[in-house]
């Protein structure tokens, strides 16, 4: 499964955060606001109520015409009024009916209670007031639009949620700049890691002083890359040093062991094995000094590289043939599956040849010999099959075969030649400075696999 960057994480919380508070405070606010404007809209609205309940009393008690105090009362105001004396409704004006009040506060006039309701009529909403005047046996209503409340209330919903994407949208773009300034130098730093694991020793961190944070983390990093580099050195001229040490006592040796060997006739049989375990740990002590000052021009960046174009079926034959010499072999045959002709990679044939021989080496000593080489290809790679006739390779030590000196269970357990550790190190080591990638997978034949993948020339056809 693959994971969102941190760059989209933090823009992510960022938006989240801010759309999360804004409409928190819209919503606050919107509610607040709204109680607000109702309550002191049904204040002002009660006290209203209340004073033009008093003049209808007033105008009851002085036998005045009722109707035209709450003709003039609608005629003031857009609110609409009624009386009701005796059971008999006394409207203020002819668009207004007792069916406009509802009924259960109609109720509760004989209660003497002073009430208030909001109801909806034709999708518009409406106060109604109720007061009784128990002392004439009437009860005074007025019914009081509030259209114009809900039209506040809509335009401040509106602006409170047109100020919340608002700032949403500010919260996106702060959280890209912001992320965008944080993740900067950690991207330079995977980039500056990537190169310098490919080989380039000579990347470094610009230091730029504008902030404390990144300036530290930059000079700490380039002092840990100078450390690990001046180590590597280090250790590549001492690995270096002692193999050209080496070498002169293991020519002596090598020489010595040889005049013996021409003389072995002369030695008694116990001389004679002793002579054959002298010359055999001598020949892994000579090739373990080779692969060592190998590796150590690997770790010191010395290799040169001497590329060329190549036909591969040619070229896999060559080192066949080159490989079964040197070790005294018989040439294993190679299989061609696919088309080939006019395929080409670009390799370093000494290089090259050196990876089929430490594979048909290993192979010797440790799975009975390579059965064959096979070759196969797609779009893009061209694959080296060296097929073995052993056991195989158990899959948790498929990777591990490749490390330095790793020298598992398999080792002991497909033959008892020894090795070095190095050879397969190298091979890989070889492979990837060819620009390739070398696995180990089952043969179809019940062997180990590996698996050269080699990059088509860009010219092949």
């Amino acid at each position: 499964m693959r994971r969102r960057s941190l760059r989209l994480r933090l823009t992510l919380t960022f938006t989240i955060g801010a759309a999360v508070l804004s409409t928190l405070f819209a919503v606050v606010t919107y509610f607040g606001v709204r109680h607000i404007l109702v309550v002191q809209r049904e204040t002002v609205d009660l006290q209203q109520g209340f004073v033009n309940a008093a003049l209808v009393r007033n105008t009851i008690a002085d036998n005045h015409s009722v109707s035209r105090v709450l003709e003039s009362i609608d005629a003031a105001g857009s609110s609409r009024s009624l009386v009701e004396i005796a059971e008999v409704w006394t409207p203020g004006s002819p668009s207004t009916s007792p069916s406009q009040i509802p009924l259960d506060q109609r109720d509760d006039v004989p209660a003497r209670i002073v009430t208030r309701q909001v109801t909806i009529r034709g999708g518009e909403p409406f106060l109604s007031i109720a007061v009784p005047i128990p002392a004439l046996d009437a009860a005074y209503y007025e019914i009081f639009p509030l259209q114009d409340l809900e039209h506040t209330l809509r335009l401040l919903l509106f602006l409170l949620s047109v100020g919340a994407l608002g700032v949403a949208l500010v919260g996106v773009s702060g959280g890209l700049w912001l992320t965008r300034r944080a993740v900067r130098p950690l991207e330079r730093v995977s980039r500056a890691a990537e190169q310098i694991a490919q080989g380039e020793l000579s990347t470094r961190l610009p230091v730029t002083p504008s902030d404390r944070e990144i300036e530290q983390l930059t000079q700490s990093f380039n002092t840990m890359v100078d450390h690990l580099v001046a180590q590597q050195e280090k250790d590549a001229r001492f690995a270096s040093d002692v193999s050209h040490e080496l070498r002169s006592p293991l020519t002596t040796l090598a020489t010595t062991t040889s005049l013996l060997q021409q003389n072995r006739a002369g030695l008694s049989p116990a001389g004679q094995e002793a002579l054959d375990l002298l010359a055999a740990d001598l020949g892994i002590f000579q090739t373990l000094v080779e692969e060592l000052l190998e590796m150590a021009r690997a770790d010191a960046g010395a290799v040169q590289l001497h590329l060329e174009e190549l036909e591969v079926p040619e070229l896999i034959r060559q080192c066949v043939t080159s490989a079964a010499r040197r070790l005294q072999v018989a040439p294993m045959p190679v299989e061609i599956e696919g088309d080939f002709e006019h395929v080409h990679v670009l390799v370093d044939r000494r290089r090259f040849e050196r990876v089929i021989t430490n594979l048909i080496d290993n192979a010797k000593r440790y799975a009975g010999g390579a059965s064959a080489i096979r070759l196969d290809r797609d779009q893009q790679c061209v694959f080296v099959n060296v097929d073995d006739a052993g056991d195989g390779i158990a899959p948790g030590e498929r990777e591990r075969v490749f490390e330095r000196f790793y020298r598992g269970g398999a080792a002991n357990s497909r033959g008892a030649a020894r090795g070095t550790g190095l050879g397969l190190f190298l091979v890989a080591d070889h492979v990837a400075l060819l620009g390739g990638t070398i696995s180990v997978v089952s043969s179809p034949e019940g062997g180990a696999r590996f698996r050269i993948a080699l990059p088509l020339h860009e010219d092949a056809e």
